[in-house]
C-alpha cells in the first residue's frame, strides 16, 4: 500500500519546479574545500626552498637520497617503495574444519 505522500506527489506538477523563478537551488554556493594535511604538505613542498631555485620538496628528496647513499636503510626503503612500489605481502592461511576445533 503506497503512503499518502507518494500518492499526493504523483499528481502534483508543482514538484517539478521546487524553486521559485530566479531563486537558486544552492544559495550559499558550493562549500569551500577543507585543507587536508596532504594538501598543506603539497603546498609547502611547492614553495622555493633553496637559493638555487629548487622547491622544498626537491631539497627534502635530495637529502633522503644522500642518506640512502650513506647507508641509512630507512632511506633506501623509502626510495624503493616510491620508485618500485611496495612489495605485496602474501599471507598463507589454512582452513580449519569445525570438527577439528577444540575449545577448552
Amino acid at each position: 500500500m503506497p503512503d499518502k505522500t507518494t500518492v499526493k506527489q504523483r499528481g502534483n506538477s508543482g514538484n517539478l519546479r521546487p524553486f521559485k523563478k530566479g531563486q537558486s537551488g544552492n544559495p550559499n554556493g558550493r562549500p569551500k574545500k577543507i585543507n587536508t594535511i596532504p594538501d598543506i604538505l603539497r603546498k609547502i613542498g611547492e614553495e622555493e626552498g633553496a637559493a638555487n631555485g629548487n622547491t622544498k620538496l626537491e631539497v627534502v628528496m635530495r637529502k633522503i637520497f644522500q642518506y640512502a647513499l650513506e647507508g641509512k636503510s630507512w632511506a633506501v626503503q623509502f626510495i624503493a617503495d616510491r620508485t618500485e612500489g611496495k612489495a605485496i605481502e602474501r599471507l598463507q592461511t589454512t582452513e580449519i574444519d569445525r570438527d577439528e576445533l577444540i575449545i577448552e
